[in-house]
Order: C-alpha cells, then structure tokens, then sequence
C-alpha cells in the first residue's frame, strides 16, 4: 500500500502528515511494505532572469522553505512511522495539483493526502486551489485533513475509529455506503451512514409562512430515513443510520457526533470522469463544513 501526502511547504505540514498516518494505519493492509510518500512540490526558475535579480532571490526562498520543509517532516515522523517505507521526494512543477495527481497515479497510491489551507478557522476542511482542483481531477481517493487537524500522539492509537459515508440517496452513495461497509468490515470499524440536509431559511416568501418549509424538511427526512432503511440488509446490524439538517451546512454536520480519528467518506458525483474525483455542489459543501477528514473516492473503485 502507498499513501501519496502532498506537503505543501507554505501550510500546515502537520495535518497532512498525522492523516497520512491515519490512513496508512486505517486502510487494508496489501502485499509488501506500506509506504508513505511524502512529496514536495515547488516551482521551476523564471527562464528569463531579471535585471534585478528578483528571480534568483525568490528561487532561494523557495528552496529554502521546501528545505525547510522537509527537515519538518523528518521531525513529525520521528518515532510515529517506524514500521512504513517513508520516502521524501521533491517535484519541480508550475502546477502542483497536476504534479501530485501524476505522482499519485504513477505509484499506483491507495490514497492522495492534503492538509487544508491555512486561510480559514480550526476544525473545518478549508480547500485551498490544489484541493479543489483535485476535488474535480484526482485519479485516486483524494482526503483532505482539516486546519489543524492532530491525530493521536501514540503509535498504537492512530487508526480511524470510525467511518462515517455521507448518503444522498443517489445511485452513487449507495455505491459509496456500500464501498465503505466492505471497508469496515475488512478494518474492523463501525460504520455510520449520514445524510445531511439544509433547511434555507428563505426558500418561501414571507405570506406562506415557515410551516411549509419546516414540512419539506420533516418530507426530506422521511424520504432520507427510508432510503437508509432500504440498505440495512446489506449493513452490519451495528451500523447506525443518521439523518441530520440544519439552517446551515454547519450546523448539519455539527448536530451529530463526531469520535476521535473519525473519517467521513464520500462517493464521487456521476457527473465527473468515470476515472475521475467529481463533487456535486452539495458535496462540496459538506466538505468544506466537515470537522473531521474527508476520503472522497473515485466513481470507478465505488
């Protein structure tokens, strides 16, 4: 197994890394040594060199940082991967989504790990531009840890304790409750499924009131809470089965619980490349409100 960790040398290197570790220590063991891949992506030098010489200095500060950078990780894995093939790699690419996709699909990876920008609050999955180019693009299931995000500090303490898979009702979350119930089964882990839905406080002009909006979503739940019923042959009896709502995406996913280490698992849209990550709008926004990592996994392994 190999996890590809995209350690970006200007964010948070920490949250990429302790996910990354997560996963290597969470998904199915294979044949051979589990490897964890951690690669750092800079840009090339400006091939025409200014008379000011801007260009060289702003090449040495980004070979500083990336040096920097790698020194960093050699810290946080000291002591915490001793058992995983840790390879530091360096790529030279004006696109550094393209340069992990194409780094990601060359080593075959089980998955492609990010931290989350450092422009947003703690707790929260925030997207920066490479996340969200690969959120559309990504060969391989993509997670994304969110600002900040620690796992546990103890070597023996660092699988995820649950799986949560997000259930629209579409064909392809069913596809994705399913992936993720031979997943748990194979890791020994409890699966919750989750579908979680917003309630638009504007969605009717003033004169109807607010009856009407509160019975589409009392019908939404209804109709959500039958389509997980439908699945519960297939599931473990353990499984637990969530339909939460809220004015807002945060306010969805925040009225459930959430257990240390816990991983939500989303299925990539029809929409998309069949070999391709694709998110619809809703799932999208699920991840950027999600307060634990997200494992977003290509239509064609669903």
């Amino acid at each position: 197994m190999t996890i590809v960790v995209g350690a970006n040398p200007f964010g948070d290197l920490r949250g990429a890394i302790d996910l990354g570790i997560t996963l290597a220590r969470t998904l199915p063991e294979t044949t051979g040594a589990n490897v964890l891949v951690v690669a750092t992506v800079i840009p090339p030098g400006w091939t025409v060199p200014s008379m000011a010489r801007v260009d060289g200095e702003m090449q040495g500060w980004i070979e500083a940082r990336a040096e920097e950078a790698k020194t960093a990780v050699r810290e946080l894995l000291a002591g915490r991967a001793d058992d995983l093939t840790v390879e530091l790699v360096r790529l030279t690419d004006r696109s550094t989504p393209r340069a992990l996709a194409t780094l990601a699909q060359q080593r075959d990876a089980t998955a492609l790990v990010l931290g989350s920008s450092p422009d947003g609050p703690e707790g929260r999955v925030v997207v920066g531009s490479t996340a969200d180019y690969l959120l559309h693009s990504s060969p391989v299931p993509l997670a994304i840890a969110p600002r900040a995000y620690r796992c546990a500090p103890s070597t023996t303490d660092v699988a995820a304790h649950r799986l949560t898979c997000s259930f629209s009702g579409s064909g392809v979350a069913t596809s994705a409750v399913r992936w993720a119930a031979r997943l748990t089964r194979e890791i020994d882990v409890q699966l919750r499924v989750a579908s979680f839905g917003v309630r638009s406080a504007t969605m009717y002009p003033p004169e109807i009131g607010t009856d009407i909006e509160s019975e589409v979503t009392a019908q939404w739940r209804e109709q959500m809470a039958e389509a997980q019923a439908a699945l519960r042959p297939e599931l473990d009896e353990d499984t637990e089965l969530v339909v939460a709502s809220g004015t807002s995406w945060s306010e969805a996913l925040s009225s459930v619980d959430w257990m240390p280490n816990e991983l939500l698992v989303l299925g990539s849209s029809s929409a998309g490349t069949l070999q391709r990550v694709f998110l619809g709008t809703s799932a999208t926004k699920i991840i950027r409100h999600s307060p634990v990592p997200v494992l977003v996994v290509p239509r064609d392994e669903l």
